[in-house]
């Protein structure tokens, strides 16, 4: 888009004054010089009236008759300023065939008959400006003329050209020697009225524009550019008693806030500054902390799952021991070594579920993507948790659609998930309850069902319960840390209310998403959406703790 051209304010008001001076001195100019000039025209018809009223009279005076005595000589000879000539109808008719005048008149006088003179200006073979006046003397006026009435040549009212034919034509052929003389002076008193008059207007408006408006107006703009440059301390004095006062008033005022909102922004960016430190100081504890924690994540790792496995392996020899004897005490001993197992095992989960989620939110959980077969993980997930189910007397049951394509994901970050579902489902569906696993292609739930056709981009993972579902006001805080909706399930089955938590974020690192459908006495049924392909897959710092192929029990 082109730049407009940038003109002053001051510019702009003494181009529009002047040109509104020069408008309006040209339109009422040109006004008087039209008046005066059909003043200077109405002087030489005067005088052709009253010569041609005067001739008449004259005429009749002496004569009591008019009879035609001169022919038109179609000009004035030069040096004469008047000539007279009475012309019959037929002569005039005859004098219109070559004369334009002539036939003016004729059309005038026979089409109108109100119309009874002629005036207008003509020039000689001198190029010598004089004028012609023609004057209609119809049969009225001759009828009136023997009758002996006084003042008998002016035009009847209300007669027709049938009534009143056109009988003579008195010609008259004046000369004006003053008339170029007035016109002359006429148009050198404009120019001078104008010359005049349009310097003094402009000298009067460009005094009122420069010292009224545009004096204050440069003012303010000083002010303004010395506050642009930063000058904050500076303040507007313009005592005009007008709009330009008050708006120095307002000017004054904007400064002064001005500078209390930046004295204001100053002291608190001060503030701002202290905090800066103090958050620096806080960002460089955070980083020793965060240092300590990696180093303690390490060394807890090595140092109590490495205890705890021995534990868990050397009671499992215990009790293989203990497990041909039938002596009491023997018996007991098994008990002791058994609950040794369990506890052992409760507490290497709660480690590793502890160590998952802090590698998470420190972002250090690692992805290792490769094909996967969605059927056999799931085949091997429900052989995996078939024990723990036949042992409450629940049915596992599987559907999927047939042919599912291989999925490139994390294998064990997905199992990890989806054994969390299925230990949940069986640890919430009471006896003779039924579990089920379902699989089918879907799109991007994000974006809706494309309308072009496209085959489908996601695959969805659904374990359904019939258990006795989760209310609505909980659905969101069962995601939560160390939230457990029922304690008395909880103390039986053992958990630490992690392992939702940390499949919600094992689901987010997939880019996919968990859902939940669940209403009190209809069972819950948990949904993971991931894409069949995982692209860009953020590689973190530190290894899997745990081997994907052996999901732990949930939480």
């Amino acid at each position: 888009m082109p730049k407009r051209l940038r003109i002053s304010l001051a510019s702009k008001c003494q181009l529009m004054f002047g040109a509104a001076v020069v408008l309006i001195l040209t339109a009422a100019l040109a006004v008087v010089a039209l008046r005066m000039q059909a003043l200077v025209q109405r002087g030489p018809n005067q005088r052709a009236q009253d010569f041609a009223q005067w001739w008449l009279a004259d005429e009749i005076k002496f004569g009591g008759e008019l009879n035609e005595i001169q022919q038109d000589a179609g000009g004035l000879p030069p040096g004469v300023s008047k000539a007279v000539s009475l012309i019959s109808k037929d002569r005039f008719d005859h004098q219109a065939e070559t004369d334009p005048f002539f036939a003016q008149a004729v059309e005038l006088f026979q089409t109108r008959p109100a119309s009874w003179e002629l005036f207008t200006p003509d020039q000689d073979a001198q190029k010598q400006t004089y004028y012609r006046y023609a004057r209609a003397i119809r049969k009225s006026d001759l009828a009136r003329v023997q009758g002996g009435l006084a003042g008998g040549f002016k035009p009847a009212v209300g007669t027709s050209a049938l009534t009143d034919p056109l009988e003579m034509v008195l010609l008259i052929h004046l000369r004006d020697e003053d008339a170029p003389k007035q016109r002359t002076l006429n148009i050198i008193y404009l120019v001078t009225a104008g010359l005049i008059s349009g310097l003094l207007a402009i000298a009067t408006f460009w005094f009122i524009t420069t010292r009224i408006i545009l004096s204050p107006v440069r003012l303010l703009h000083g002010y303004a550019a010395k506050v642009s440059q930063g000058d904050m301390n500076i303040r507007s004095d313009i005592n005009t008693g007008d709009e330009f006062q008050n708006l120095s008033d307002m000017f004054n005022t904007m400064l002064e806030n001005l500078k209390s909102n930046q004295d204001q922004l100053s002291s608190i960016n001060k503030s701002l500054d202290l905090k800066l430190g103090e958050l620096a100081e806080s960002n460089v504890a955070l980083y020793e902390a965060n240092k300590i924690k990696g180093e303690f994540l390490a060394n807890v790792s090595h140092e109590l799952r490495t205890p705890l496995n021995s534990i868990i392996g050397f009671a499992e020899v215990l009790g293989e021991a203990l497990a041909g004897r039938d002596d009491p005490k023997d018996e007991k001993r098994r008990r002791y070594a058994a609950n040794i197992i369990t506890s052992s095992r409760r507490l290497l989960d709660l480690i590793n579920d502890l160590l998952d989620l802090a590698k998470i939110e420190a972002g250090r959980m690692e992805l290792r993507v490769g094909p996967a077969s969605i059927s056999d993980t799931l085949e091997g997930l429900l052989n995996l948790i078939k024990p723990l189910a036949e042992k409450h007397g629940i049915t596992l049951k599987q559907k999927h659609q047939p042919n599912l394509p291989t999925v490139h994901t994390d294998a064990g970050k997905l199992q990890q998930i989806l054994f969390n579902f299925l230990a949940n489902a069986v640890k919430f569906t009471p006896p003779q309850g039924t579990v089920s696993v379902e699989a089918h292609l879907t799109h991007n739930p994000n974006a809706g069902v494309p309308s072009d056709g496209t085959d489908p981009t996601h695959i969805r993972i659904s374990v359904h319960d019939s258990g006795p579902g989760i209310p609505d006001e909980d659905q969101k805080r069962i995601f939560e840390k160390f939230v457990q909706l029922d304690p008395g399930v909880t103390k039986e089955h053992g958990g630490t209310g992690l392992g939702l938590t940390i499949s919600l974020e094992l689901a987010d690192l997939l880019q996919g998403e968990i859902t939940l459908d669940s209403s009190p006495g209809k069972g819950a049924t948990f949904n993971l959406t991931i894409p069949l392909t995982l692209t860009e897959p953020t590689t973190q710092l530190m290894p899997q703790a745990a081997s994907s192929s052996n999901p732990r029990t949930p939480r």
